[in-house]
């Protein structure tokens, strides 16, 4: 067979292309240098970060308070500095007092992208927190059915603020205040997972929570024997450990997800023919290692190549028709970094 030829399942001959030209770094940095490609690109920022800040202002003002539980990082001492106070210091101007000065951090530390993004997401948020207050001070999310409801009510605002950050990381922001952190001790000491880093810090402002306004601001009632009902000091803390739980495997799931693909490693005795039908038809780079059959003692070829999802039944299909003896495997990968998949990273 001719070296561009590929062989259908009907036995006929197809011929394959030229390959399309490698596509490099400097590519993508070219591209994404144009004025439609910056314009581009700051849009998407600007809409993903506006939609994160919108949905950590809804769980915080809606969500979190009414089910008489916290949250971590900035927006957690927001909440628990205005119920200290009595509302007299509302959570848009907290939460914007403790962002402001890790913003002006993260122009130091970070890049000046990743603090635009984040000063536009904290900005964002006092504004849609004080549109809250000002226009909907009554709106509450109360699920019926007592204080086992609360559960609920930890689980969707664990979403919202899951999905909050993870969009924000996405353009390459954040949220604020712990987010920040987080980012700029990953940069220092190149921790290997942000979500787990914020669980970690949002703990510390959960119990600081518990402690402040249950024991010491109301302190909890006790029973006509004198003993303390402990089981109402356990539940903000379990309802607040829930949700920092629920974020921050939303925010791992999600970010993850925007880069996970599927790899494929085929054992084929055709590795060159099989190797230009990827490459050409979906412009997926291909890596070949020797391979031995145990059995038969044949010498063959190991292709290793990550496709997306939606590229997977055209990937089964060219392995049918190149080489229908090939041996192939497919796998999920949780994240994949790199030329085709991700562009940059924070």
């Amino acid at each position: 067979m001719e070296e561009n030829e590929l062989v259908t399942e009907n036995g006929t001959q197809q011929e394959i292309p030229d390959l399309p030209p490698k596509i490099t770094k400097e590519n993508i940095d070219a591209e994404s240098s144009t004025k439609k490609g910056v314009i581009s690109t700051w849009i998407k920022g600007v809409l993903y970060t506006l939609l994160s800040s919108l949905l950590i202002a809804f769980a915080a003002k809606t969500l979190i308070v009414c089910n008489d539980f916290t949250i971590g990082g900035a927006s957690g001492i927001a909440i628990l500095v205005a119920e200290a106070t009595g509302g007299k210091v509302p959570q848009s101007l907290m939460s914007l007092a403790l962002n402001l000065p890790l913003v002006i951090l993260s122009f130091f530390f970070v890049k000046k992208k990743f603090a635009i993004l984040t000063s536009i997401n904290i900005g964002m948020q006092s504004v849609w927190l004080l549109l809250l207050e000002q226009l909907a001070p009554n709106f509450e999310i109360v699920f019926p059915g007592g204080e086992a409801s609360k559960l609920f009510a930890a689980l969707a605002a664990g979403l919202c603020i899951g999905v909050s950050i993870a969009l924000a990381f996405k353009v390459g922001g954040s949220t604020g205040g712990a987010d920040i952190l987080a980012v700029m001790i990953q940069k220092k000491f190149k921790a290997t997972s942000i979500a787990w880093m914020l669980f970690a810090i949002n703990c510390v402002v959960i119990v600081s929570y518990v402690v402040i306004i249950h024991m010491i601001l109301n302190p909890l009632p006790r029973t006509e024997d004198g003993h303390i009902h402990y089981g109402l000091l356990l539940l903000p803390i379990v309802l607040s450990a829930f949700e920092s739980y629920i974020e921050s495997k939303t925010n791992e799931s999600v970010t993850n997800g925007f880069h996970s693909a599927i790899e494929f490693r085929i054992i084929t005795s055709k590795p060159e023919e099989m190797s230009k039908a990827i490459m050409k038809e979906l412009s997926r780079g291909v890596t070949a290692l020797p391979a031995k059959g145990m059995y038969t003692k044949e010498d063959k070829s190991m292709l290793l190549c990550v496709v997306s999802r939606r590229q997977i039944v055209a990937l089964q299909r060219i392995v049918r028709q190149v080489d229908p003896d090939s041996f192939a495997v497919m796998s999920n990968t949780s994240q994949v970094l790199g030329l085709g998949f991700h562009k940059d990273d924070i």
